[in-house]
């Protein structure tokens, strides 16, 4: 089984690992994808690793690689040291693996605004993002301060629009609970130490790695479409059946 960690969600631009899973050769006998907790689901932010491990453990089936993308590459590392106390430790592979920061989820951020254009007033919008503006001058990259600022204009914003057009609290909660989501992911994450582990595990990139790795694989392609390159699948199909030849992969 192939465990992979990311925070993906529907309309994101940056491929997923299930675009990816598809483009494996031979394709993976199991291939796992992590979801992060809901709220309901009451999971601390020292707990997700546990949480994961609960359902791969009691899955029976033997992990051969951990792989992780962005921050999802904190929980990997992490996964993949855990899962080594009762089989062999899997491989570990970080796809263009970052630290949680302030820059990504600020981007995030804005993006979660547009995609509630249809639902916002211009007016509203223009505030919407101003008011994120507003919190990166107050508090450049301090994430445990930004987080939730962020995810409260947000919810401040999904209610805005939920009462205007009586849309019911269902509806209300799933739209202000992803970016929610995602700010407990990073602040989960940023409890974890990975980079011991990083640095000896590989990295597949689509450009210089900002920390210390085991081995590099780079390619020239853009962030946001490295797991949807055939060659980026055919390099780790390689790693995965025992080939150690050094690569020059492309597209």
């Amino acid at each position: 089984m192939i465990l992979s960690v990311d925070f993906s969600t529907s309309g994101r631009t940056q491929a997923s690992f299930a675009d990816f899973a598809p483009r494996l050769d031979p394709p993976a006998a199991a291939f796992w994808t992590t979801l992060p907790p809901t709220a309901d689901d009451a999971v601390a932010l020292d707990g997700y690793v546990d949480w994961w491990l609960t359902d791969v453990r009691e899955s029976g089936r033997r992990v051969t690689a951990v792989l992780g993308y962005c921050a999802g590459a904190v929980f990997a590392a992490a996964l993949a040291e855990r899962i080594g106390e009762w089989q062999d430790t899997p491989a570990l592979v970080l796809f263009d693996p970052e630290l949680p920061n302030t820059v990504g989820l600020y981007k995030d951020f804005h993006a979660a605004g547009d995609s509630l254009a249809s639902l916002l007033m211009p007016e509203e919008l223009i505030e919407f993002h101003e008011a994120g503006r507003q919190i990166e001058r107050r508090y450049a990259d301090d994430l445990a301060a930004v987080g939730p600022e962020l995810a409260l204009i947000f919810t401040r914003a999904v209610g805005t629009a939920a009462e205007r057009l009586e849309l019911d609290d269902d509806i209300r909660d799933d739209l202000a609970g992803v970016f929610g989501s995602l700010v407990g992911y990073l602040a989960a994450a940023s409890s974890i130490d990975p980079l011991p582990l990083w640095a000896r595990g590989i990295a597949i990139t689509s450009g210089p790695p900002s920390y210390p790795v085991g081995r590099e694989i780079r390619f020239d392609v853009d962030h946001d479409d490295l797991l949807r390159i055939n060659g980026v699948a055919r390099a780790l199909s390689e790693l995965l059946s025992g080939d150690r030849t050094e690569s020059t992969a492309g597209r």
